[in-house]
């Protein structure tokens, strides 16, 4: 296997390759992680709004790179010739396709996070000017030159967008008769098993961070020193990787987790037990699920780790516990955080019964609140 993203570029170019996915990952991974910490699971229609808050924020950055060239040969011939009249301007496909991007972030900003027109107006012109700056500099310096065309006619398109789906939202999803439900999550307590669909996302963004942070490194390590790994030293840098984040981290954690079911706020647990899992059933499970996975990706051809993973999942899609194979033969469950450690969202709204009021309350003796 050749080094990851090698891309016989400049060593600036294959770190800008391999840095700008890691960066959303772990963005992503960040966003995942603060929605748990405030509201617990991702449920209804406003879990379905922040999914679609975090694919709306990664097509914009999808957008302001694309298409991240690997190489700058011929880059910038372009350049060279002469430009084209202004009255040729941008095709309606490009300019829908602008506005279309920049949709989702006005009708989120009104229907999940119930922003007003000037606050959206302001978010929209915001993004829009830094994806206009992402493209029209070479990946703000990166590249020699820009390799998207970008325009002020862009950058107002982005703005027209955002306001287009804020009011969207006010006329078309509005809360009341006949209209969707509220938007906005409230907060729940995690206690329940927790679903296939946020187990697997929570493996995308343990692969994401395991192969684009392996990537990042070695292109990091060409970019300021002389050496060239080989294509051994770079599958050997991205199996260390992977015993890193899947057998050493958990080890460290009271959830027995990994870094992507950290962000997602998942846990390991002992199978009739409350109690985090033991460490060495957390090592063997890491021997037999995701570090074979990672082998897979590496050393096998790549439809094998899909099929490992499937095996693995046979178990839980009938299983009310939802216990992989690798769950059953290490005695352990996935579960979620809040389950171990007895967390709650924090903005769960707590109530409290009201109890006697205290000696001297409401009598007129008391002293003046504030004084």
């Amino acid at each position: 296997m050749g080094r990851p993203f090698d891309t016989g570029g400049p060593a600036a170019v294959e770190a800008a390759v391999a840095l700008v996915p890691l960066l959303v990952v772990a963005g992503a991974a960040l966003y995942l992680r603060a929605q748990h910490t405030r509201y617990g699971p991702m449920t209804g229609l406003p879990g379905q709004l922040t999914l679609l808050a975090l694919y709306s924020g990664t097509a914009l950055v999808a957008y302001a790179v694309w298409p991240l060239p690997t190489h700058t040969d011929g880059l910038c011939v372009r350049t060279a010739e002469p430009a084209a009249p202004p009255a040729s301007g941008h095709g309606l496909t490009e300019l829908a396709l602008v506005a279309a991007v920049f949709l989702p972030v006005g009708l989120l900003a009104r229907h999940r996070f119930r922003r007003g027109p000037l606050t959206t107006l302001a978010l929209g012109t915001a993004l829009s000017l830094a994806v206009g700056a992402v493209r029209g500099t070479g990946l703000l310096g990166v590249y020699p030159c820009a390799y998207a065309e970008t325009s002020w006619l862009l950058v107002a398109m982005g703005v027209l967008g955002t306001l287009l789906g804020w009011l969207t939202a006010r006329l078309a999803l509005g809360t009341g008769p006949g209209r969707l439900a509220r938007g906005w999550p409230g907060a729940v307590p995690d206690s329940a098993v927790p679903g296939l669909a946020r187990r697997l996302l929570s493996g995308l963004v343990d692969l994401g961070l395991w192969w684009f942070g392996a990537a990042s490194a070695l292109a990091l390590v060409r970019l300021w020193t002389d050496w060239e790994p080989s294509p051994e030293a770079a599958g050997t840098v991205l199996l260390a990787v992977a015993v890193v984040g899947a057998a050493v981290l958990p080890q460290l954690r009271r959830d027995r987790t990994t870094p992507g079911g950290a962000a997602l706020h998942l846990g390991l647990a002992e199978a009739r037990s409350t109690h985090s899992a033991a460490r060495w059933r957390v090592l063997v499970r890491a021997l037999l699920l995701p570090l074979p996975v990672a082998m897979a990706l590496v050393l096998a051809p790549l439809w094998l780790a899909p099929v490992l993973v499937a095996v693995h999942t046979s178990t839980a899609l009938l299983r009310p516990d939802r216990a992989g194979l690798a769950d059953l033969a290490t005695g352990t469950r996935v579960t979620t955080r809040a389950t171990l450690t007895g967390t709650l969202p924090t903005r769960l709204v707590r109530h409290r019964e009201p109890g006697p009021a205290p000696a001297g309350a409401g009598t007129g003796s008391g002293t003046a609140p504030g004084r």
